[in-house]
């Protein structure tokens, strides 16, 4: 019966040392879990997430921008297609929109997105058939594809009529004959950029021409506010 006591009182013993060591491994966790959300690291991170998914303010009404710059941007560089002109048709609408892939951050779970806005436009085009040799018979019509519905990245291009593109089938193509000039709308994307010591505030545009290349500043185009 003595044997049984001591037996049981030592499993309690264990059991109580067990226990002890279990709970200083998780208070030297929560120590150790502390710091580092507390280290300079991952008050950096957090405000990096902070900045990058507050919605920006919305731009005032009265100041429309000056689109042609991002326009310019969504033509082919050929030249084929020309800007004749180009309005806002609306306000810049706030957003928080996905950075292009080398422009996100090169540190593990920090925003790869940034505050900025979808700026709906209306353009006039016009074709100018280039790059056909002379007495080369010229189509009588192109389909013109662009950046019709929101959330997309798509440019200006040119297609014979019966080309269809992936995720378009069915869809009208808009038809542009030699030297006509056709009314369309889209929406082009820009970033809002933080405020600087003796610049005026401005947006950059999404990198249109180049959108798996790194973030170049003089090759950027800005669009001031």
């Amino acid at each position: 019966m003595k044997q049984l006591l001591f037996s049981l009182l030592g499993a309690g013993t264990l059991l109580t040392g067990c226990q002890s060591d279990n709970e200083a491994a998780a208070e030297k966790l929560q120590q150790v879990a502390t710091a580092a959300a507390n280290s300079p690291e991952a008050k950096a991170r957090e405000a990096a997430w902070r900045i990058a998914t507050t919605t920006p303010p919305q731009l005032a009404a009265d100041k429309p921008l000056d689109l042609r710059p991002a326009l310019e941007q969504l033509l082919p560089q050929d030249g084929y297609l020309q800007l004749v002109s180009v309005k806002a048709t609306g306000a810049a609408q706030p957003a928080i929109l996905l950075l292009p892939i080398l422009w996100r951050p090169i540190k593990g779970n920090y925003p790869p997105m940034a505050p900025g806005y979808r700026l709906p436009f209306e353009a006039v085009l016009k074709w100018k058939p280039m790059g056909y040799a002379p007495g080369e018979k010229i189509p009588a019509a192109m389909a013109l594809d662009g950046p019709w519905e929101p959330d997309t990245l798509n440019t200006f291009s040119l297609r014979e009529p019966e080309v269809t593109v992936p995720g378009q089938a069915g869809t009208a193509p808009i038809l542009l004959k030699p030297g006509q000039a056709v009314t369309v709308r889209g929406v082009a994307y820009a970033y809002a950029t933080p405020p600087a010591a003796g610049q005026a505030p401005r947006l950059v545009l999404y990198p249109y021409r180049n959108p798996l290349g790194p973030p170049d500043s003089r090759k950027m185009v800005y669009l001031p506010l």
